[in-house]
């Protein structure tokens, strides 16, 4: 029973131990960032440091010292946007100023009861009426968007800041009706189009690994990727006709499958070992060692299939083409494996079991998948 209260003792010594190296790099990280003036991020990495460790002193202190700063760099970022009337940097300037009340709240109750003395933490009433100034400013923001001709861009950015300006205070004016509408002018509606030549054994699964890569992330609820009309795409692609279905096109071309057959390569090395015996002379017994040899065969088999696609994209409303490459897959699986024969020694064994390798089938899904994951990423970051 001791002994496990001993080892018990000595894990929980070691893991305190790296929590607290943990917070003294987070901490060293911070004394940084105040030298440079930049306050507002190292109240995050304090808030950080205290995070794992609210007994840490070093941290506590200098969280206590650099949270009033931060606050004040906060409040004089939001007056300079202020007075240039710039509404999206004013959202973004409240964001630090919530985030860094935000992190004192919902502090450990350990850090308020060491710091509350010291620093005043925000109320409950005073997050939710900050929240609800920055719905405002957010609403502002878009509306400077508004009545003005905007690219892809531009129109998914006066989604996000009505979209976050909801999030924050809903029942603002007609926030969540401007929110609907910038929706449904940034709402990216796409067919795509293998080409002819993709193997239809592969395609409707390459469709999905398209269809689910593109747009992870923030982006995702303004893709919708709807399902291919033939005569609907020709049109939009070829006359750049817009209609509820589409509105941006994705062509994607297989230029080649192209497959290694299996081959194995192999190579002979001859090794020595010596082995001892008793012989017989006029001057009695006598141990000898004879040299032997024997051989070690390497292989190494391997098959591979590379593929290759294209892809073009095209803004259906203006003929633009705002996305195009080429990439590459590959598909690869190898073995090695050795065998020896001759005067063998006692201790080494005949070989190793020869597995076999992938079958071709499964080696272009390889290819396939790889080419794909790397292309719907690049759609993804271009639609």
């Amino acid at each position: 029973m001791k002994k496990s209260k001993l080892v018990f003792i000595l894990l929980l010594g070691l893991i305190l131990m790296g929590c607290s190296n943990a917070e003294e790099r987070i901490n060293n990280k911070a004394i940084s960032e105040i030298d440079r003036g930049n306050y507002i991020k190292a109240s995050y990495l304090l808030n950080d440091a205290i995070k794992i460790n609210p007994n840490y002193l070093d941290g506590m202190v200098n969280y206590r010292n650099v949270y009033p700063r931060a606050l004040d760099q906060a409040v004089e970022k939001i007056g300079e946007y202020q007075k240039v009337s710039d509404y999206k940097l004013e959202a973004y300037a409240y964001e630090d100023l919530l985030k860094l009340k935000n992190n004192y709240y919902y502090a450990d109750d350990l850090v308020h009861q060491k710091l509350g003395l010291s620093l005043e933490i925000p109320t409950i009433e005073e997050l939710y009426k900050l929240k609800s100034t920055m719905g405002e400013i957010y609403y502002s923001a878009g509306n400077e968007l508004e009545e003005r001709k905007l690219n892809r861009g531009e129109k998914r950015e006066k989604y996000f800041l009505y979209e976050r300006g909801v999030e924050l205070s809903p029942k603002y004016k007609d926030i969540v009706d401007r929110r609907e509408k910038a929706y449904k002018e940034a709402l990216v509606k796409a067919m795509m189009e293998f080409s002819k030549n993709t193997p239809s054994l592969y395609r409707n699964n390459l469709e999905s690994q398209v269809k689910g890569n593109i747009a992870k992330g923030k982006k995702r609820d303004l893709i919708r990727i709807t399902s291919l009309d033939q005569k609907k795409f020709r049109d939009a692609w070829e006359n750049n006709k817009v209609d509820h279905m589409i509105n941006t096109g994705i062509k994607i071309n297989l230029n080649y499958i192209t497959s290694t057959p299996e081959s194995i390569k192999k190579s002979i090395t001859p090794l020595t070992w010596s082995e001892q015996y008793v012989a017989n002379t006029k001057n009695g017994p006598v141990v000898k060692n004879i040299k032997k040899t024997y051989f070690k065969h390497d292989f190494y088999k391997s098959a591979g299939v590379k593929v290759s696609f294209t892809y073009t994209m095209k803004d259906i409303s203006t003929g633009e083409i705002i996305g195009s490459g080429t990439f590459d897959g590959v598909g690869e699986d190898s073995y090695r494996w050795s065998t020896f024969s001759g005067n063998l020694p006692k201790s080494q064994g005949r070989g190793t079991y020869v597995r076999k390798l992938k079958s071709k089938k499964e080696l272009t899904e390889m290819a396939l998948s790889d080419a794909v994951s790397k292309m719907s990423q690049d759609i993804s970051d271009k639609i």
